[in-house]
């Protein structure tokens, strides 16, 4: 009886889901009299006969393959054992009888393929992971792959167990309880590890053993345990700025970095239950190896797509620190990948009539809103190959979630803010609105249909490369569209165009500075001086750079067209001001660019302006024509929104150049290509070049005043 009795502590301890029957050492189990208790030993039951065979099976030597299947049992059930937290009494007994079936219906899987592989005879049947996504559909995964395995001859169940063991236990003396505990929690330690431990300990299963409660409140005490433990890792989670201020991967001396800490706790703590519970399940299960730098990275992927923008925006801010700089670069390129069972899913229910016949598993990139995996497409009978990107499910439900708690996070916290002296909440607003205008554009796969195809007819070119050995031509390359047969369509499907690397991973230094050299002077030419499209998002995640050596070639691939514009010529006439006046430090040619965008010619407001912006050129005078545009949206003025999407683009392309300490290059570029569009406009009468011949006169006018004036100053410094 006491054999069983051990057996069945060992079951006990599978169901509270933390570590398996299948998966006891022999040191759990201490070897005693069965009739030592006075009683006379009891013939095995089916029951007892199954229990002694997965402990003899597990006990002997095992492949890594099996062992390995063990370790995801394990974990599916970890899964059951944290969605049931934080639920009502109702859903956590529900939740318990899934977890039971799914124990009861794996088992004979797993010994099956024990005996199979001992005996070299019969089938190894799969045991799967769930495929990580959300922790809800995980498990209705893990539900939908037992649901063709039959019910087991022999049901295992923890109530059942706790009965027939509860009144023999009870009659263990305190030594004989004091060994049972110690093996027990050595062997735990070596199954799972120190990082979480969310395995009960000897003395809560003896307190579930001795508890006389009925059945369902046997199941609620099992889940008690569990929360309680869950509860400290789910606190750090909701406090996650808090952690990563003290981990010291912040300047918390700078201001602006202790408002995005507390950004980021008030974000989280706002956060869905399902959300987090999605976040735990990940962490405990990634195993005790994971890195802080790991840890993050999954925190980060699994929040909604809006404080993914606010944080790839936050990355780019000095004083942030090295490491979280990197985890902010690695959201810009790689999102939480889509499973394939799901994406097939969207792609079948999608009504746009295009027919696709395969599609790869392993996706060709991830971001934060949508995935593009390769696929074959069928179109008058003729295959395609073709790259689909779709928007990940249920995107659009947590661009909503997320732009409720932004857009509370301000007056939530205003007064809390103003006392500690924060200045900069009209900064974290502004963000808010420009995310939440990004993210509508964003889901609107049509419309990015559509911008890709401009896109298309602005950027595709050929142009000759020179100061190069090995190159002589570069090619832009935008993938062309298809329009849904049906006229709509939730499926963007482009041509298969990929390869290449990063732009920071170019080994060649000429080659870098060639990429960079003609995007800043393609990217600036189309927005300000030819058909005004711009693509506002244009960071290294979303262009590649092959270079083809047999052909001369640099080609660049340009993706992702959601965040992008056309400004009016009024818009570049705009921006060229400004950028005129930033360049001379004269604050009336940037109150006329701004005046401009503003379609405005009140001369009121426009002195209280040119007062203002001298103000900022005396703490600040290099401050270039996008940082105006900046400032004057941070000032609550209003700017057009494509002329904030064009200062918005022009910072991303500037860090070309920045990361191969070519600091002038971008300034160089903008100055040469407006002097070579300004030629143009007189030689070439039809040229409509933005700015008019009396922008020109008091641009002019005004340059040579304060060269006038440099040189005076000059005059009497040398003196």
């Amino acid at each position: 009886m006491i054999k069983k009795l051990n057996t069945l502590i060992v079951l006990l301890a599978a169901l509270i889901l933390v570590a398996t029957s299948c998966s006891t050492p022999p040191a759990l189990v201490v070897q005693v009299n069965n009739k030592e208790d006075g009683s006379r030993a009891v013939a095995n039951s089916p029951t007892d006969l199954v229990l002694d065979e997965l402990k003899l099976l597990i006990e002997s030597e095992l492949s890594s393959e099996r062992r390995s299947e063990i370790k995801v049992v394990q974990e599916n059930l970890l899964k059951y054992l944290i969605e049931a937290t934080e639920s009502s009494d109702e859903y956590k007994i529900k939740v318990f009888n899934s977890a039971t079936l799914y124990f009861n219906r794996i088992y004979p899987v797993l010994m099956n393929n024990i005996r199979t592989e001992k005996n070299g005879t019969g089938t190894i049947i799969p045991i799967k992971s769930a495929p990580i996504w959300t922790l809800k559909e995980e498990l209705n995964y893990l539900n939908l792959e037992i649901s063709s395995f039959p019910n087991p001859k022999i049901k295992l169940d923890l109530l059942d167990g706790l009965k027939v063991i509860a009144p023999v236990f009870k009659k263990l003396n305190v030594e004989k309880k004091t060994v049972i505990a110690q093996n027990y929690q050595n062997a735990i330690g070596k199954i799972l590890g120190t990082e979480f431990d969310l395995h009960p300990s000897f003395s809560e299963i003896e307190n579930i053993i001795e508890f006389d409660g009925n059945d369902d409140e046997k199941i609620l005490k099992v889940f008690s345990i569990v929360e309680s433990k869950l509860k400290k890792h789910e606190l750090s989670i909701r406090h996650i700025g808090s952690e990563i201020a003290k981990s010291g991967q912040v300047d918390m001396s700078n201001s602006q970095m202790k408002l995005i800490v507390k950004f980021m706790d008030y974000y989280f703590n706002h956060l869905q239950s399902d959300v987090i519970k999605t976040i735990m399940s990940e962490l405990v299960t990634a195993g005790p190896k994971l890195t802080q730098e790991g840890v993050l990275t999954i925190v980060f992927q699994n929040t909604g797509p809006g404080l993914g923008k606010v944080l790839q925006q936050i990355g780019k801010q000095k004083g942030v620190g090295d490491s979280f700089s990197k985890i902010m670069s690695v959201l810009e390129s790689t999102g939480k990948e889509v499973p394939i069972h799901l994406v097939r899913d969207v792609v079948s229910k999608d009504q746009g009539g295009f027919e696709i016949k395969s599609i790869t598993e392993k996706p060709l990139g991830t971001g934060t809103i949508a995935q593009v995996n390769r696929a074959v497409m069928v179109e008058n009978n003729v295959e395609t190959v073709i790259a689909l990107r779709l928007p990940k499910p249920g995107i659009v439900d947590r661009c909503k979630e997320d732009i409720i708690i932004l857009r509370k996070f301000v007056p939530d916290n205003e007064q809390l803010l103003i006392a500690q002296g924060f200045e900069d909440l009209k900064v974290m607003s502004t963000l808010i609105d420009s995310v939440e205008v990004f993210l509508n554009d964003e889901v609107d796969l049509e419309k990015a249909v559509e911008r890709q195809n401009q896109g298309d007819l602005a950027y595709s070119r050929t142009v000759k490369v020179s100061n190069h050995t090995k190159f002589s031509m570069l090619e832009m390359k935008v993938p062309k569209v298809y329009f849904p047969p049906n006229g709509k369509s939730n499926l963007h499907v482009q041509e298969f165009a990929t390869g290449g690397v990063k732009f920071s991973e170019l080994t060649d230094s000429k080659a870098q500075k060639i990429v960079a050299e003609e995007m800043l002077r393609m990217w600036f030419e189309e927005a300000l001086f030819k058909s005004g499209f711009l693509n506002a998002d244009l960071h290294q995640g979303n262009f590649r750079i092959v270079l083809l050596e047999d052909s001369s070639k640099i080609k660049i691939l340009l993706y992702d067209f959601g965040l992008s514009s056309t400004l009016t010529k009024e818009d570049q006439r705009a921006f060229l001001l400004i950028g005129a006046g930033a360049q001379l430090k004269s604050s009336e040619t940037i109150a006329d660019g701004l005046l401009a965008s503003m379609n405005s010619k009140d001369s009121s407001f426009k002195n209280n302006l040119i007062k203002e912006i001298n103000a900022e050129l005396k703490k600040n005078p290099n401050r270039e024509a996008e940082e105006w545009i900046a400032w004057c949206v941070q000032k609550n003025y209003f700017v057009s929104d494509k002329l904030g999407a064009f200062a918005r683009g022009s910072i991303l392309l500037k860090q070309l150049p920045e990361a191969i300490g070519e600091t002038t290059m971008f300034k160089d570029i903008v100055l040469k290509s407006a002097s070579k569009n300004l030629v143009h406009s007189i030689v070439d009468r039809k040229y409509n070049y933005p700015l008019s011949k009396i922008d020109m006169v008091k641009i002019a006018g005004r340059g040579a005043k304060q060269s006038c004036m440099e040189m005076i100053k000059s005059f009497f410094k040398m003196n």
